[in-house]
């Protein structure tokens, strides 16, 4: 019996370590950050989808940089939405860089999005996205596409 009482004792004890370290985020390093921030900043196209399973979208975006931040403004259904955000590395798992927004929209919302090249190497970005403090059974899925290499008059998906 004490082996097991030890076990469960050294498991909680990891877990809560773990909890400890996941909520915890560290920004990405200065010249790093720099980089990918140059990176997405443009004009994209974007399709989404609302938390839960709710109503598919279609809008615009630009995303520029401002000072250490990004500021990115969607244009859905005729409404603009600005958000700011920053590159982080999440932990876990410590490894990588992430864009995460954040914007209120009657509750705050965050948003992360993983950075690619796609195949002209722009970037593009596909992103999770919750209200805070609200787990949702589904995040809100957001796609942006770069258009910048796109000609003006096939910039809108509207």
């Amino acid at each position: 019996m004490r082996g097991s009482t030890h076990c469960r004792w050294a498991a909680r004890l990891i877990a809560a370590a773990i909890a400890a370290f996941a909520s915890a985020t560290a920004v990405a390093d200065d010249s790093d950050a720099s980089a990918l921030m140059s990176f997405v900043a443009g004009d994209y196209a974007l399709v989404g989808r609302q938390p839960d399973g709710g109503a598919s979208y279609t809008g615009t975006a630009t995303i520029a940089e401002d000072g250490g931040q990004l500021v990115l403004e969607r244009q859905i259904g005729g409404r603009t939405l600005r958000a700011t955000g920053r590159v982080e590395v999440p932990s876990p798992p410590g490894e990588g860089q992430v864009l995460r927004f954040h914007w209120t929209d009657g509750q705050t919302m965050t948003m992360t999005c993983l950075v690619a090249g796609d195949l002209d190497n722009y970037a593009r970005l596909t992103c999770l996205w919750t209200p805070d403090g609200q787990p949702a059974k589904q995040p809100g899925l957001e796609a942006m596409f770069s258009t910048t290499a796109w000609p003006d008059s096939a910039k809108s998906p509207d």
